[in-house]
């Protein structure tokens, strides 16, 4: 999407959270209301001189009400070798602490539960794009992986929002700098989510520079008539 050569300064929130992300905030509840189900897929490739290491891995996940319930790992392939059961089993233990404790996930700055944690700049017309969209800055006050320094661009419409470019306040290990792109869009009746999660970084260990690169698309989303339901199909790989 085209950025503004000049957007306003941020302004404190939430008393001066604009109104057009009050409503993407109000339509993004709506969105994750009740038990959303969902699976991912990654891929990610790190590059550093000679060495390269690739993953890719496929999930379920499931939410509550925007919430986080649980991950479930179906199959990650490490360097062209396949978990093991004992190691993916591992790796889903480790997914599920991490993100119930908050360490994993980006804090959507239109999410009810993260709009405190910003500050939001006054809406600008977004040139050369759709005369529907326009573009806030966001920044925060709490510097941590799950927080970042972005744009995002929210449909005046629907108030939903269609593509977000941050970069977190702590980047990956050895990476010194990097973006995030997320693309929105309606993947099933009655639900607007993120359905890909682009991360580019470079960094350096030493006298060695590398890059770093994950894709992440999201798909088969569904809402549940109830949790239990939900935990059944995660379980089962139905999602």
């Amino acid at each position: 999407m085209p950025i503004p050569a000049s957007a306003a300064p941020a302004a404190p929130g939430p008393a001066g959270v604009p109104t057009i992300v009050q409503r993407a905030t109000t339509a993004y509840s709506a969105d994750v209301r009740g038990t959303l189900g969902m699976q991912r897929h990654f891929s990610t490739t790190i590059k550093a001189g000679p060495i390269r290491h690739t993953e890719t891995s496929d999930s379920g996940v499931l939410f509550n009400n925007g919430v986080f319930v649980s991950i479930k790992y179906y199959r990650v392939t490490q360097d062209g070798k396949t978990f093991s059961a004992k190691q993916l089993q591992a790796r889903e233990t480790q997914t599920n602490g991490d993100w119930a404790a908050g360490k994993i996930f980006f804090k959507e700055p239109y999410d009810q539960h993260f709009l405190g944690d910003y500050s939001f700049s006054q809406p600008q017309i977004c040139t050369g794009c759709p005369n529907t969209l326009l573009v806030v800055r966001f920044t925060s006050a709490i510097h941590d992986a799950q927080h970042g320094d972005g744009m995002m661009w929210l449909d005046s419409t629907t108030a939903r929002v269609k593509e977000l470019i941050y970069t977190p306040y702590v980047l990956p290990s050895h990476a010194t700098s990097g973006t995030v792109t997320e693309i929105s869009s309606n993947p099933a009746p009655g639900i607007w989510y993120v359905t890909r999660i682009d991360e580019s970084y470079r960094g350096h260990q030493l006298i060695v520079t590398g890059t770093g690169t994950f894709a992440g698309t999201f798909d088969r989303m569904r809402r549940f008539a109830s949790l239990a339901q939900g935990q059944t199909a995660l379980s089962d790989g139905t999602i």
